[in-house]
């Protein structure tokens, strides 16, 4: 595709939903430098397999069903960037990016993509489960769909619009950032239950573990939230 043109495309709102997201167009080698959000289903190579060959040599045909989302990170250094994130099609995206990585010099050809900004990670969780019409078996599959449960019960209770506690990207203390609780959990994936009643019995341990092991500081109005350490420890304990 003409690249004065497609730098037109991403200029351009073709369409805005009732949800606040954006229809726009941007070319197949910038979907698939798009990193995958954290909280997709783990990749199944069988299901990306059965797209290469259902297309066959056809691979402008993926130009469609991608959806990204987008917000604010914390860097290291204490910036705050707009990151985006493929949230909806990583299967079609993956077998693009094997196109790519086996040929030589092939060009690339403009792909249509759902746009929605969220301001948490309790949104982009909420966003994903409605376009995927994420079903409560799913749970008990994939490791990932089960964090997310866990990590949306977080911030339901903890976090604020005044006092965003928990955040998104690299982050320093009082703030505790989504990748250390996924990675936390990740370690202890045995322990985790799909149970709603169980991830809420969880919740209540957390609390009663704040108001109990931590000094109150006062940060923006709003109580110091947790310890990174202690996901074992709460997932395990009777407090």
């Amino acid at each position: 595709m003409n690249s004065t043109l497609l730098y037109l495309y991403n200029k351009v709102m073709l369409h805005k939903y009732s949800d606040g997201s954006i229809l726009r167009v941007i070319s197949s080698r910038e979907l698939v430098a798009i990193p995958i959000w954290k909280g997709q289903r783990i990749l199944d190579k069988e299901h990306a397999m059965q797209i290469k060959k259902s297309i066959g040599d056809n691979i402008s045909s993926l130009d469609s069903g991608f959806s990204i989302i987008k917000y604010n990170e914390e860097t290291t250094d204490g910036r705050i960037i707009e990151s985006s994130y493929l949230i909806d099609g990583q299967h079609r995206a993956s077998v693009i990016r094997d196109y790519y990585d086996s040929t030589v010099c092939e060009p690339d050809f403009p792909v249509t993509v759902i746009e929605k900004t969220v301001k948490t990670e309790s949104d982009a969780i909420g966003y994903f489960n409605k376009i995927n019409n994420v079903k409560a078996q799913q749970w008990k599959i994939d490791p990932n769909l089960l964090i997310n449960n866990y990590i949306a019960a977080l911030e339901t209770a903890f976090v604020s619009k005044k006092c965003p506690l928990i955040r998104n990207g690299s982050t320093t203390r009082p703030y505790i950032s989504t990748d250390s609780l996924r990675q936390a959990f990740s370690n202890n994936i045995h322990l985790l239950k799909n149970n709603p009643l169980d991830i809420q019995v969880f919740i209540e341990r957390v609390k009663r573990f704040n108001l109990s092991n931590l000094r109150p500081v006062l940060i923006l109005n709003c109580r110091f939230l947790m310890l990174r350490g202690i996901i074992i420890f709460l997932l395990t304990s009777k407090i």
